[in-house]
């Protein structure tokens, strides 16, 4: 290619392919409101045509309102309230406030990859001086407020099933069902703690992005148990604002403190967080 000067094509020459031929704009806006707010983004990576379309604002209308529902979700008209907000502090643009304002993201599980060194057993023909040991957490949340966690050895691709469906007979074995509240980055969510009914297990976290609009890791900033009465359990607001520090019956845990990473349904079977341990020893969010 070097001392050949190429001609630019015109845009008259460039042929353009059958679904610009036969669509015409409108019909397409309407093929990709149908789309999740991250199909909308994977549209836009097709074509320059769906990728101008992709920013029509009204797109992410409907994934705005999913997202911020239950931050405002208290007050007297959540939907106006997000309606406003929109307007106030962010020049009214549906999209600069999905991709620029914190959120949880439903579309998937948030998974935390644990591990700690156990000693092994010595007996006269086996030696294992010590074990890596590595374990799960699960995280998988919902616009009503209600999340749904787990702590297993299974890896991600094989708890699909029981963090994905929920049977007649409730959840699946080892699922938990609790609580949560965001404040802006500031997430935290509470638990009951099983087979004690004054026993709450809370956790404070806060949700970043490690590429804009992204909402991909939760870093661990404390968890904590409360054995109380399940009748004098300190609300959910309360723990927001710090209240909890000077609460009795608190105990702090300072193991399993792994950041979370966002795993899409879509990838669940191939993330690289389903690999053993002889494979990967430990794991670093970013």
């Amino acid at each position: 290619m070097y001392g050949l000067r190429l001609r630019q094509s015109s845009k008259e020459e460039l042929e353009l392919s059958l679904l610009q031929k036969r669509l015409p704009d409108e019909i397409l806006t309407q093929i990709l409101s149908k789309l999740s707010a991250p199909g909308l983004a994977v549209a836009q990576c097709v074509c320059k045509q769906l990728r101008a379309l992709g920013y029509t604002d009204t797109l992410w209308r409907p994934a705005s309102v999913e997202a911020f529902w239950h931050e405002f979700s208290r007050e007297v008209a959540p939907v106006a309230s997000i309606h406003a907000l929109v307007r106030s502090q962010y020049r009214g643009s549906w999209r600069s406030m999905y991709l620029d304002r914190p959120h949880l993201r439903f579309d998937g599980l948030y998974v935390s990859r644990n591990t700690y060194i156990r000693t092994g057993l010595v007996e006269w023909r086996v030696k294992n001086p010590v074990h890596l040991v590595c374990y799960y957490r699960y995280f998988r949340f919902f616009p009503d407020g209600t999340l749904l966690y787990r702590t297993t050895p299974d890896v991600p691709s094989m708890v699909e099933r029981s963090m994905r469906t929920i049977g007649r007979g409730g959840l699946a074995d080892g699922v938990a069902r609790g609580r949560y509240l965001l404040k802006r980055d500031n997430l935290f969510t509470s638990l009951p703690l099983q087979n004690s009914a004054g026993t709450e297990i809370r956790t404070r976290l806060r949700l970043r992005s490690t590429c804009r609009g992204a909402n991909n890791r939760l870093d661990v900033d404390k968890i904590m148990s409360y054995d109380r009465g399940s009748d004098s359990a300190i609300p959910m607001l309360d723990h927001a604002n710090g209240d909890e520090e000077d609460e009795e019956g608190v105990r702090h845990y300072k193991r399993g403190l792994a950041p979370y990473t966002f795993v899409a349904w879509d990838h669940l079977h191939d993330s690289i967080l389903n690999l053993p341990v002889h494979k990967m020893d430990f794991y670093v969010a970013g």
